[in-house]
């Protein structure tokens, strides 16, 4: 049934081979980026904290600005290492995620978090030490 509102969700696709991940954290994303025609990143997307490093499969997410529930679906459907990646159409009006659900990724053994959006919590994110890469914060 190709009219399903899940029809466009894939709940399994072919993951990067680990020692590909080890190979690729080897290198900044600069010249990851380089070598691939200088595509592939997402200009104004920083690290929380600076010197943050993240390498996974990218398990990538879409959201429309403010909604995240697709996200609670990624979460439940990713595999340890996996890196979530959130299309959140730049919006910083509003944050996608939190402690809670960042909290979450880090105990499923997610590998990281990198989101066009926004996250709040900002100091437990801090303390808690798992790689988010976002566009802004807002509480």
């Amino acid at each position: 049934m190709t009219d399903s509102p899940l029809a466009d969700v894939r709940r399994d696709f072919v993951r990067v081979s680990p020692d590909v991940v080890a190979q690729a954290a080897q290198y900044q994303a600069a010249i990851l980026a380089d070598v691939a025609g200088r595509r592939g990143t997402l200009d104004g997307v920083v690290p929380l904290v600076p010197g943050m490093k993240l390498a996974g499969p990218a398990f990538t997410i879409e959201v429309r600005p403010g909604d995240n529930l697709m996200i609670h679906a990624a979460m439940a459907m990713a595999k340890p290492g996996d890196i979530l990646v959130v299309d959140g159409k730049g919006d910083t009006s509003c944050a996608l995620m939190g402690a809670l659900m960042i909290n979450g990724c880090k105990v499923l053994g997610l590998g990281g978090i990198v989101i066009d959006g926004a996250v709040r919590d900002t100091e437990e994110l801090r303390e808690l030490g798992f790689p988010v890469f976002c566009r802004g914060t807002n509480p």
